[in-house]
């Protein structure tokens, strides 16, 4: 059995109750009511949205680092042009980075390429190259500094090294050793 349409009566119209189910009838003071409300949620969540920028800017200016000195500035460079001369196979031009100590124990830029490529392999291969923090002083001696460099290979293992920068009587500097520290994390 079919249930047909039922009219019911309202305080002012006569509609059926299959739509009344449908759309129920709402007062103009009710829409109102809802237009007000709508506009309160749209300011709520413009204000969130703001509040969202606002610590968004914050978290970028308190993990913005400061300008770097000069001498930061100099180590950086050179460490990075010594690791393209490895990468472009310039023996010479990665010797004469190296500190007169240095190049002193080796017998030629051929003989000093050959041994960071055997026992220095990821600053050999480097493909990317981090310096996560400024070149720190050894025991209060500006002339020589220590700088971490986070290397990253073509394979995407990380390796932490330790350059130890001494300044030369010109105010250049050189790279006077390195340490390799393995890392366990991957660079994806």
């Amino acid at each position: 059995m079919m249930l047909a349409a039922c009219p019911i009566w309202t305080s002012k119209w006569r509609v059926s109750w299959t739509k009344r189910l449908v759309r129920p009838v709402v007062s103009k003071r009710a829409r109102k009511a809802d237009a007000r409300m709508a506009l309160t949620r749209r300011d709520i969540i413009i204000l969130g949205v703001l509040a969202c920028l606002a610590t968004g800017v914050a978290l970028i200016r308190q993990t913005a680092s400061p300008p770097l000195a000069a001498h930061d500035t100099a180590i950086r460079e050179v460490i990075s042009q010594q690791i393209e001369a490895f990468g472009r196979g310039d023996d010479d031009a990665a010797f004469a980075f190296a500190a007169p100590d240095i190049q002193a124990q080796f017998a030629g830029p051929e003989v000093f390429s050959a041994m960071v490529k055997a026992h220095y392999r990821p600053v050999y291969t480097a493909h990317k190259l981090a310096f996560p923090d400024p070149a720190r002083a050894v025991l209060d001696t500006p002339e020589t500094r220590i700088q971490r460099v986070d290397i990253t290979d073509r394979r995407g293992r990380n390796t932490q090294a330790r350059y130890i920068m001494q300044k030369q009587p010109d105010g250049s500097w050189k790279i006077a050793g390195c340490h390799l520290v393995e890392t366990a994390q991957l660079d994806i």
